[in-house]
C-alpha cells in the first residue's frame, strides 16, 4: 500500500477549500488537511506534510506572513514545498521570495493544479 500523501490546504474561503479537497481527492493516495488562516496552519505542520497550498489574503494569519513564520520559527518545515494560490499576481514575487515554490493565479484549474502538484510530490 502506498503512502498516503498530506496536503495541508490553508485558505480562509470554505468554497475554496472544498473545491480543492474534490480536486485532489481524485487520487486516491491523498489526504487533506484543512485550515483557515496561517495561524492555525501553523498548528498543524508536522513531518507528515508533503505539500502546502497557501492563500495569500486571509484574516488572523495571511500567507506571506505564515511563510516568514515558518522560515524563522519553524525552519525544520522550511523545506515543506509550499504552492501559493491567489487571486493578486501582484503578490508572486513577495511569494518566491519568502519560499514559496510556486505560484497559481485563482481561480485554479484542476489541471494546472495537478500539474504543480506532481512536481513536488
Amino acid at each position: 500500500m502506498m503512502n498516503k500523501k498530506k496536503i495541508l490546504v490553508v485558505d480562509d474561503d470554505a468554497t475554496n477549500r472544498k473545491f480543492l479537497k474534490i480536486v485532489l481527492s481524485k487520487k486516491p493516495n491523498i489526504e487533506i488537511i484543512e485550515a483557515e488562516n496561517g495561524s492555525e496552519a501553523l498548528s498543524k505542520l508536522n513531518d507528515d506534510i508533503s505539500l502546502i497550498l497557501l492563500d495569500i489574503y486571509m484574516p488572523v494569519m495571511d500567507g506571506i506572513k505564515f511563510m516568514q513564520t515558518l522560515k524563522m520559527e519553524n525552519p525544520q518545515y522550511a523545506n515543506i514545498p509550499i504552492i501559493v494560490l491567489s487571486t493578486d499576481d501582484t503578490k508572486k514575487n513577495d511569494a518566491l521570495s519568502w519560499g514559496a515554490k510556486d505560484f497559481i493565479l485563482k481561480p485554479v484549474r484542476p489541471v494546472i493544479l495537478w500539474e504543480k502538484i506532481s512536481e513536488y510530490l
